[in-house]
C-alpha cells in the first residue's frame, strides 16, 4: 500500500471514531479511538481534539481513571485554534461536573 493510501486510511479511521463519539456510541469509540491515542502518546504528539473525544467517552462509560488521565494530558496540551480551545473547555465542564458530582457523593 502506498504511503498517501495509508495517511488516508489512517485518518478514515480516526474521523470514524469521532462520529462514533458524536453517535454516542461510546465503547466503539474507544476501540477505534485507542490505537490512535496509545500512538500519539508514545510519539508525544499533541492532538487535543483527538484525545478530547476519546476522554468523553471514557467518562461517558464510566471509566473515570482513564478519563482523568487523559483529561491531565489534555491540561497540559496548548491549543493552537480556537477549535482546540473550545475542545479543551468542554473537558474542563466535564471535569467540573464529575468533581461536584463526587462531592455530592460524600
Amino acid at each position: 500500500m502506498e504511503k498517501k493510501e495509508k495517511l488516508k486510511e489512517f485518518a478514515l479511521e480516526m474521523k470514524e471514531g469521532f462520529q462514533l463519539v458524536k453517535e454516542k456510541r461510546d465503547e466503539e469509540a474507544i476501540q477505534k479511538l485507542q490505537p490512535f491515542v496509545e500512538l500519539m502518546r508514545r510519539s508525544k504528539a499533541p492532538n487535543i481534539r483527538l484525545f478530547s473525544a476519546y476522554s468523553i467517552a471514557q467518562i461517558r462509560t464510566g471509566d473515570l481513571d482513564g478519563f482523568l488521565q487523559t483529561y491531565s494530558e489534555v491540561k497540559d496540551m496548548e491549543p493552537r485554534s480556537d477549535e482546540e480551545t473550545k475542545y479543551k473547555m468542554q473537558l474542563d465542564g466535564f471535569f467540573h461536573d464529575l468533581m461536584t458530582e463526587l462531592q455530592k457523593q460524600e
